[in-house]
């Protein structure tokens, strides 16, 4: 594939990501930050103008902020796991409970829990106070 065919792919793979990211801010069990993190690096590899303008969206400030802090260290802070475990569990419960689909709850036990796998491998953000004093 050309090279141009590749940043055009990348470019709409980082739109969609970014769309499926700004929904996550109000969509329980929709991650932000994981969309994010996808969506720099489609841009990195596609644009550097849609780069820029997707680290200057206010709203997703926080979990531009996250996306990067995993990026340089490969850590999540405790609020993002807590926010993300708790969404995918709550949404869950909440779809279990409204639909009484046995199929669906299944499907939604299995992102729940690989949520919480991902979680518990990921090392946790060290706080300020904690990096002073190494």
């Amino acid at each position: 594939m050309p090279a141009a065919g590749k940043k055009f792919l990348y470019a709409v793979l980082g739109l969609v990501c970014t769309g499926l990211g700004i929904i996550g801010v109000w969509v329980p069990g929709l991650p932000t930050t994981v969309f994010i993190l996808i969506a720099l690096w489609a841009f990195s590899n596609s644009s550097t103008r849609l780069y820029r303008w997707l680290t200057r969206i206010p709203l997703l400030k926080t979990a531009v902020r996250e996306a990067h802090r995993f990026q340089r260290e490969g850590t999540l802070s405790t609020r993002v796991k807590l926010i993300s475990q708790g969404s995918a569990w709550l949404s869950f419960a909440i779809v279990t409970l409204l639909t009484h689909s046995w199929m669906l709850g299944i499907i939604l036990a299995l992102v729940a829990t690989s949520c919480s796998v991902f979680m518990y491998i990921t090392p946790t953000t060290q706080p300020s106070y904690q990096k002073a004093q190494k």
